[in-house]
């Protein structure tokens, strides 16, 4: 089970050598769902498939971003003389077969533009050396990166745990008023309903007035929000990722909650108390991965 975290985070690794300096930077922000962005330089650009795998078998969610800064220290070599006269002679060759006979300042411009030094020699950048060190120093960025998210989340569950309190305690509250708050919604409507069946009395009145009343009960609503309160609760216990799951479940509680305040009008203050505590939590969990 991984540890409830964050979707943003920011971490960091460093390298150096005689040779080279190599850094990673990994950060992320809120996104719906998984984002990879990668920057290379051109030496690496052929690690980020296996650089973008990783990320995904480690984040769930989140818009991240990498990006890596390599330098060589290491001159390239000046021109050697041998390579450069095998080219010479190359030149000279094929141009014969072709029939054609050019210039030796043409043919040493030519030889000159296809020598490249950083062909000829290794390309430590494509080492298997090299790779090892790349992707050793990438995972304790991601590390790094990872764990800034954990202890992110650590705040934000404490966050979400003290509005879930404050939630538990007003809802308490207007269970021990319910009973109350209901007799009363019912002696209203039926001071109304006396008034209009005085009027009219038919049988429609009739059922109308008697749904009403019975729509005044809101012990469903308080039972399923308790349900949804300790659904909540076990899903923080069994780990990220869980920021989608608690923000459906978000909702239903605050679908309750109105249904709560529409039936009831009189629970006006701890309605809005409720609505504000949901509100503050929905705002936390949008930040969960």
């Amino acid at each position: 089970m991984e540890t409830v975290r964050s979707m943003t985070g920011f971490g960091r690794a460093y390298y150096r050598d005689e040779n080279l300096k190599l850094v990673v930077l990994i950060k992320s922000v809120n996104a719906k769902g998984l984002e990879i962005s990668v920057r290379l330089p051109k030496e690496v650009s052929v690690y980020e498939k296996d650089l973008r795998s990783l990320i995904k078998g480690r984040v769930h969610r989140g818009s991240v971003s990498v990006s890596v800064q390599l330098e060589f220290f290491k001159v390239k070599p000046s021109v050697k003389i041998s390579d450069l006269a095998e080219i010479v002679d190359e030149i000279i060759a094929s141009t014969r077969r072709i029939g054609l006979n050019i210039s030796d300042d043409l043919t040493l411009q030519l030889a000159f533009k296809f020598y490249n030094p950083a062909v000829l020699e290794e390309n430590i950048a494509e080492s298997d050396e090299f790779k090892q060190l790349f992707f050793s120093i990438v995972d304790k960025a991601l590390s790094d990166f990872i764990q800034s998210k954990i202890e992110e989340g650590k705040n934000l569950l404490n966050d979400i745990e003290g509005q879930l309190e404050i939630l538990e305690k007003l809802l308490k509250e207007v269970k021990g008023k319910s009973e109350i708050l209901t007799n009363r919604a019912r002696e209203k409507l039926l001071t109304k309903a006396r008034e209009i069946l005085s009027q009219d009395n038919s049988g429609v009145v009739t059922q109308e007035l008697k749904l009403l009343l019975e729509r005044l009960d809101i012990n469903e609503e308080i039972q399923r929000l308790e349900s949804h309160i300790n659904l909540f609760r076990e899903e923080l216990k069994n780990g990220a990722p869980i920021g989608k799951k608690l923000e459906f479940i978000t909702q239903e509680m605050l679908r309750e909650v109105n249904t709560m305040g529409n039936k009831l009008p009189d629970l006006f203050p701890l309605n809005v108390e409720m609505k504000t505590a949901i509100d503050k939590i929905r705002q936390q969990v949008a930040n969960l991965e």
